[in-house]
């Protein structure tokens, strides 16, 4: 598992990646996540976002009035953060703390008091890269800790489609129900995860993880972790200019936390 993590950190921190994700950061928030924004976080509230990469929503939601703090796993990605963020004149500075707080942080292991956000985004499908059920777990439970009662939590992941990918699937089922089972080596965690090649600027790493999630599984989860869930979403279907996006389609899930939690 903590083999699985590396190699995500060093995808992220390769050139490919890294050109790709600074560019990102200046396309700004999906509609949809726009409009899911504006329904959930009330105006002013504090945000924690999580798996920030570069900035593409932490800069907007701080442009939008939001208290936001912006947490990567990759220290690459936050490096970048803080220089666009000073390049546009957003560096943060503690004696004024209103600028954004870029840090490096593991959405499994929060540094942040319990109740200590209104509000937690996990954009662009994020919490799909963590490896391992349980791990995916811990991130929601430590979400559903630093949030304060009544707060939301809004993140999407990878859609489960076994349209088209008939072998891949099949692959899977037996490596996870067949093989496991009778002492063969399987990488992969669950049923669901899958690796897949990427170019990072000429080092490819061979086995990089994504873990594509079935709904009912993530709304199991995140009942287990203590959420009320609000929404489970296909992003087309919140906003169809996003079907138009590159990344292709994705669930967006909406959780809060209860009052008298």
């Amino acid at each position: 598992m903590d083999d699985i993590k590396k190699r995500v950190i060093e995808e992220f921190s390769g050139e490919a990646a890294v050109r790709q994700y600074t560019e990102e950061a200046g396309t700004g928030l999906w509609d949809s996540e726009s409009i899911l924004i504006k329904k959930y976080f009330a105006p002013g509230s504090s945000v924690l976002d999580i798996g920030c990469g570069t900035g593409r929503t932490t800069i907007p939601l701080f442009d939008a009035g939001y208290k936001v703090v912006g947490i990567d796993l990759t220290p690459k990605f936050i490096e970048i953060a803080k220089r666009i963020a000073g390049q546009q004149g957003k560096p943060f500075d503690s004696t004024q703390g209103k600028q954004i707080d870029y840090r490096v942080g593991d959405a499994t292991r929060l540094e942040f008091n319990d109740s200590s956000f209104d509000n937690a985004i996990f954009s662009f499908n994020g919490w799909s890269q963590i490896p391992g059920k349980g791990e995916r777990l811990k991130a929601l439970r430590e979400t559903f800790r630093i949030l304060k009662p009544g707060g939301y939590f809004i993140f999407t992941a990878h859609l489960r489609s076994f349209s088209g990918k008939p072998v891949l699937w099949t692959g899977q089922w037996l490596k996870q129900f067949i093989l496991k089972p009778l002492g063969f080596k399987v990488d992969e965690l669950d049923f669901g995860d899958t690796f897949f090649t990427r170019d990072s600027g000429g080092e490819r790493y061979q086995k990089q993880y994504i873990h594509i999630a079935n709904p009912k599984e993530v709304k199991k989860q995140l009942i287990r972790a203590g959420f009320e869930v609000v929404l489970i979403k296909i992003r087309g279907e919140i906003s169809e200019r996003d079907n138009s996006l590159k990344s292709g389609n994705c669930m967006f899930y909406v959780g809060r936390k209860p009052q008298n939690s």
